[in-house]
C-alpha cells in the first residue's frame, strides 16, 4: 500500500490536500495531534494524517463479482478498517479521527470565547500567543476577563523580566499559576490556640441557601469525632421556619447541646453558658444581600465584644455577579475568611478566584456534597488552585 503522510494547521486542510492528491475515495490510516514546541511562541499545532489511495486504484482490490463474508468484529491482532474521507459508513480505527475533531471543536470554542475580548486584553493575546490558549481556559473554568487579564499581564511581565536574566524561560502557564497561587490564603478552622481559655466562637453567615447550616453540622462532627473537641452549637436564625430544628436535630444525632438566642443578651447568655466547650459553632439567617436591614441586625447581634471570628458562605453554584454583591454586602460584618459550598454541582469554580481577588480574604472551607460530616475540605494552596481550574475536588480534613 502507497502510505503517505499529511501536515496542516487543521483537519480541512489536510483532508482537501488529501482529496486533491489521492481522491476522494482515498482510506485514512491514522491521525494524531502534533503539540507546537514549547519554546517557539509562533508555532502552531498540526495535524498529521497519514493516507494511502483506494484499494481500487492501487488495483489491489477482488475482482469484479466476488464477496468475501467478514466478521463483525475484527479477529485478535487485526486493526479495524480505514474510514474513507467520501462519508461512507466505514468505521475508522478507535480514538483516532474522532479524538482529533473534538479537540478541533474545542479550539473553535475557545476562539468563540475569546473574540469579542476587550482592546486591551487583544493587545495581549497577540503579543503573547501562548496566551490566547491559557486565557480561555480560564475563561472557561468562571474565572471573569478582568481578573484573567490581571493574572495573565502579570505572568507576561514576569517571564520578559526573567527571559532578560535567563535565555531559557519557562512556560508562560508556570508563571500563570505562580501569579495566581501567590494571591491565595488559606485558614485552617481545626487548627485552634491552646492557650486560650475561652472557647474559639465561630459563627458563619451568608445568602439564603447557600448551606450555613449543613456546613456547620459537618465541621462540628469533624471536630467531635475527629479532634476530640467539645462543640456546642448556636442558632440566631429566627426567620427561617425549622432552622434550628434542623440544627438541633444534627446536634442530637451528635449529643451536642444546641440552644438558641433571639438577640445579643440571649447570645452573651448561651456562650456564657458554653464557657467550658472548645469550640462554638453559631448558625445565622441567610438573607438576601439586597436586604441590608437585616444584614444590619445580624451585624448588631455579632457585633458585640464575645471574640466571635465571623466566616462567610458563598456558594460557586451562584452567578459571579452575585457572588460579588454578596461579599460586599456581608462585609459589614468584618468576615475573616471564606467558605464556598457546593464545588460539585459546577465546572466553573474559577470564580473563586474573582472573590479572593476582590475581597483580599483567606478560604477556611469547601464544601463538595451533601453528607455529614464526608463533604468537607480543608483547601491548601495547591489543592485550591486544582478546584479553581477544574482539576480536582481534594482537600485534607
Amino acid at each position: 500500500m502507497n502510505k503517505r503522510v499529511f501536515k496542516a494547521h487543521n483537519i480541512q486542510e489536510a483532508m482537501a490536500n488529501i482529496k486533491q492528491e489521492l481522491g476522494a475515495d482515498a482510506m485514512i490510516l491514522s491521525t494524531r495531534k502534533v503539540k507546537a514546541p514549547v519554546r517557539d511562541p509562533y508555532a502552531r499545532d498540526m495535524v498529521e494524517i497519514e493516507a494511502a489511495p483506494s484499494s481500487s486504484k492501487t488495483g489491489g482490490g477482488k475482482p469484479h463479482g466476488t464477496q468475501s463474508w467478514e466478521p463483525p468484529f475484527p479477529a485478535a491482532g487485526k486493526s479495524k478498517p480505514a474510514l474513507p474521507i467520501d462519508g461512507s459508513d466505514t468505521p475508522a480505527p478507535e480514538g483516532s479521527l474522532m479524538s482529533v475533531i473534538q479537540e478541533e471543536l474545542a479550539g473553535i470554542k475557545d476562539a468563540i470565547s475569546i473574540a469579542g475580548l476587550s482592546g486591551s486584553m487583544n493587545h495581549l493575546v497577540n503579543n503573547h500567543l501562548e496566551s490566547a490558549r491559557i486565557l480561555a481556559s480560564l475563561l472557561r473554568a468562571g474565572v471573569s476577563e478582568k481578573i484573567a487579564h490581571a493574572y495573565i499581564r502579570k505572568a507576561c511581565y514576569d517571564r520578559d523580566e526573567d527571559l532578560k536574566k535567563h535565555t531559557d524561560g519557562q512556560p508562560l502557564k508556570n508563571y500563570v499559576m505562580k501569579a495566581c497561587a501567590d494571591r491565595i490564603k488559606t485558614r485552617n478552622l481545626f487548627h485552634m490556640d491552646d492557650t486560650q481559655s475561652t472557647p474559639h466562637v465561630a459563627a458563619f453567615v451568608g445568602p439564603t441557601g447557600v448551606g450555613k447550616t449543613t456546613t456547620i453540622a459537618k465541621l462540628a462532627a469533624r471536630m467531635t469525632y475527629e479532634r476530640q473537641m467539645k462543640v456546642g452549637l448556636i442558632s440566631i436564625d429566627n426567620y427561617r421556619i425549622g432552622a434550628f430544628e434542623q440544627l438541633k436535630a444534627y446536634g442530637s444525632i451528635m449529643g451536642l447541646a444546641c440552644v438558641q438566642a433571639f438577640c445579643a443578651r440571649e447570645l452573651s447568655r448561651a456562650l456564657d453558658n458554653m464557657k467550658a466547650m472548645d469550640v462554638i459553632l453559631v448558625d445565622t439567617a441567610g438573607h438576601s444581600h439586597y436586604d441590608e436591614e437585616k444584614i444590619a441586625e445580624d451585624a448588631l447581634i455579632l457585633a458585640h465584644d464575645f471574640g466571635i471570628s465571623i466566616h462567610l458562605v458563598l456558594s460557586v453554584t451562584a452567578e459571579s455577579i452575585n457572588m460579588k454583591e454578596a461579599a460586599v454586602a456581608y462585609s459589614k460584618l468584618k468576615p475573616d475568611s471564606y467558605v464556598f459550598t457546593k464545588i460539585d454541582e459546577t465546572k466553573r469554580c474559577g470564580k473563586i478566584l474573582d472573590q479572593i481577588s476582590d475581597l483580599n480574604l483567606p478560604v477556611s472551607l469547601i464544601t463538595n456534597g451533601q453528607r455529614v460530616p464526608e463533604d468537607l475540605l480543608v483547601p491548601d494552596r495547591r489543592t485550591l488552585m486544582k478546584v479553581m481550574l477544574g482539576q480536582g475536588q481534594g482537600g485534607e480534613a
